[in-house]
């Protein structure tokens, strides 16, 4: 009955559209208050968003906050929620990002490309509303910085000032978009590289900006390598993060015993840089070294020792000499090994990253033995976090010695394709979570297939995930990790569905082995260990079906909040995966008190779900473990050409299968979030 009037509401809205929001200019510039703060607003300009990427279908038109140097950069706007601007003339400008306090100290227009466009909004689409910023060419060399930060203005009365009645991409806070450099490109300082040691298990390869003399305190990545491993054997990450402005040490690591000599390594590592500094090469480190904000990264057995080495300075079983658990700003795995206990490797509320190869066959994820499964320690940690599974890539190729890849399955990517993935993502990682960079935020919170480094070659395949740390005003509307039955959400609303095979459990698959049995319907969930209790959904269809939950009364006004966030996963040997054999998305709709239908949207125009990597072995078939990839629908998006949609209302969130993606499938389902405005 709803579907019924939903279309019903949709066409008398394509019909009525010009009359919708049909307000004065003037009368849209009330700012309404953000969070509690109220915005001023002396220019009385509207705030607007404007650039962005077209999509190929709806809800055509993408708007983003970073490009790479080299993509095209779009402008356009909705005409049925700006129905004022529809026939109206006029210029827009490209100019160099100012704060509020500069626009009022000088309000004159200046396109950085030498002079506006001039436009002319029409009726129809955001597709009819396009307007070509830039081919690629604007500059994207911020230095050791990343990113070039730039407004779009509108010049509605075409005088080259900025004043009231105009609108702006950038006024408040955040610029209107960057442009960046690619971050898997070497960044603007030369290299010093330096071997020394300072006794058993303390050597030491350290690279940092030649220059440094020159510059100030510099942030500290150090690396921890795995078993068998040479801590020599690192210098892609080494020269890379240090052209653009780090100091990077990796050292000798104690793994042969164990998981508690390597954590007890990279503990003592770190406190020996730091209290050397003076002596090392001289002293050229002295007083450069940001004890503030140090990286810890680690390979293989070094990658849960990182892990452990936090977990003991968080609980106080080590007390550094030079740094304590908050100076440890990021760490990041490479295809950790799991011999501790959970309590051992639990990475709390640290920022975490983790880098798995699906090739892998050493720590190759199966679900045979907990020691060569990593994915469970990204799952306990309840900071902010990124996770990347690259299809193709082994076991060594995440260092740079050669030799034998550590590696099985097809289409094999080697180092050459490996290093391109690891670079760009660190440098995103440090330029955002120690640096404080807004642009980087794209590379990690974008689906791969959406952004990327342009230096990671095209045949690279990457499930990438992101999660925010629960803070306000963030809200779960599904975590599954409470009321566990099929009809009640965790956040106690009902949940009504008609999937097959609907199953809550725990992320872990009972009978070691990725063949697929409907005994065990958490088939290639790799996700928890004994002690684990991560859970999810998993399901199917064969004929369009509808999930559908209902939203917690307090929460439903999503207008002052970004996205609409989950992740979701392929079930690998499935019938279904095996029969669709390709990347999967599936649709999207909100429903508002009314019961009026937002338009449903086909995430995969932000990026789909991989096909879960067709490695053989661990039973029959193939497929590899599920590849959770996180997706991110605007929430502005589901008003797209609906203005009468009450985003401020929304009482029920529907994901629509078969109707939307191809005809049957399996997926899991996990962490549907509501995510606040800048977070």
């Amino acid at each position: 009955m709803h579907r019924v009037r939903s279309s019903l509401v949709l066409a008398f809205l394509r019909a009525a559209a010009p009359l919708a929001l049909a307000l004065p200019v003037a009368a849209q510039v009330v700012v309404p208050p953000v969070g509690g703060v109220v915005r001023l607003n002396p220019l009385k300009v509207l705030d607007l968003e404007l650039a962005g990427e077209g999509l190929s279908g709806f809800p055509d038109f993408h708007y983003v906050r970073s490009f790479e140097v080299g993509r095209r950069i779009w402008f356009s706007i909705d005409p049925t929620r700006y129905p004022s601007f529809v026939g109206k003339n006029v210029d827009v400008y490209v100019v160099a990002h100012k704060t509020i306090p500069q626009w009022v100290a000088n309000q004159t227009l200046v396109d950085v490309r030498g002079a506006p466009q001039n436009f002319t909004f029409s009726a129809g689409t955001m597709g009819s509303n396009l307007l070509l910023l830039s081919a690629g060419a604007l500059n994207g060399d911020a230095g050791a910085g990343f990113g070039v930060p730039y407004d779009v203005v509108i010049d509605f009365n075409k005088n080259g000032i900025l004043n009231s009645g105009d609108g702006v991409d950038g006024f408040y806070g955040e610029p209107g978009f960057f442009v960046c450099k690619d971050p898997g490109q070497p960044g603007p300082y030369a290299v010093t590289e330096i071997q020394y040691s300072g006794g058993s298990f303390l050597g030491q390869d350290t690279y940092y900006p030649s220059n440094i003399a020159s510059l100030g305190k510099l942030p500290l990545v150090v690396v921890s390598h795995g078993n068998g491993h040479d801590y020599r054997w690192y210098d892609h990450i080494g020269f890379h993060l240090a052209s653009w402005g780090c100091i990077v040490m990796s050292h000798q690591n104690n793994t042969g015993p164990g998981i508690e000599t390597a954590s007890v390594t990279t503990l003592t590592n770190t406190d020996y840089i730091l209290t050397n500094q003076g002596t090392i090469n001289g002293g050229v480190l002295n007083g450069h070294i940001d004890a503030d904000n140090i990286v810890w990264i680690g390979h293989s057995r070094g990658g849960e020792g990182v892990v452990r080495a936090y977990n003991k300075v968080a609980t106080g079983v080590f007390v550094p000499a030079n740094y304590t658990a908050s100076d440890i700003r990021l760490i990041s795995s490479i295809a950790p090994t799991e011999f501790l206990t959970v309590g051992q490797i639990d990475p709390f509320d640290v920022n975490y990253h983790m880098f798995v190869g699906a090739s892998d066959s050493d720590v190759n994820g199966s679900p045979q033995n907990q020691i060569v499964q990593s994915t469970p320690i990204y799952e306990r940690c309840d900071g902010n976090k990124n996770y990347n599974s690259i299809q193709g890539a082994g076991h060594a190729d995440f260092h740079n010695n050669g030799g034998t890849c550590w590696c099985t399955g097809p289409a094999l990517i080697g180092m050459p394709g490996t290093h391109p993935v690891m670079l760009s993502n660190y440098l995103a990682l440090v330029k955002h979570y120690i640096e404080g960079n807004v642009a980087a935020r794209d590379y990690l919170e974008r689906s791969y297939d959406d952004f990327h480094s342009a230096s990671i070659p095209s045949n690279v395949i990457v499930a990438s995930e992101h999660k925010n740390a629960l803070v306000a005003p963030n809200f779960v509307v599904e975590n599954y990790q409470t009321q566990t039955g099929t009809t009640t959400s965790s956040s106690g609303t009902a949940v009504f569905s008609n999937v097959s095979n609907l199953v809550e459990g725990v992320m872990t698959d009972l009978d070691s082995s990725f063949s697929w049995s409907a005994g065990v319907p958490m088939n290639g969930m790799c996700r928890g260990i004994s002690g684990d209790n991560h859970r999810c959904a998993v399901f199917d269809w064969t004929a369009p079906s509808t999930y559908s939950i209902d939203v917690l009364p307090a929460q439903t006004d999503f207008s002052d909040d970004d996205f609409l966030s989950f992740r979701a996963c392929q079930g690998t040997r499935h019938p279904n995966t095996d029969a669709w054999n390709a990347p999967l998305s599936f649709g999207v709709q909100l429903e508002d008190v009314s019961g009026f239908f937002s338009p449903a949207i086909d995430f995969g125009e932000y990026g789909k779900l991989t096909r879960p990597y067709p490695r053989t072995g661990t039973g029959t078939g193939a497929g590899w473990a599920n590849e959770f990839v996180s997706v991110r629908i605007p929430l502005e998006a589901f008003t797209r050409y609906t203005p009468v949609f009450d985003l401020t209302q929304v009482v029920r969130i529907h994901f629509l299968f078969g109707s939307i993606g191809p005809s049957s499938g399996r997926v899991g389902l996990d962490d549907i979030e509501i995510i606040g405005k800048g977070l």
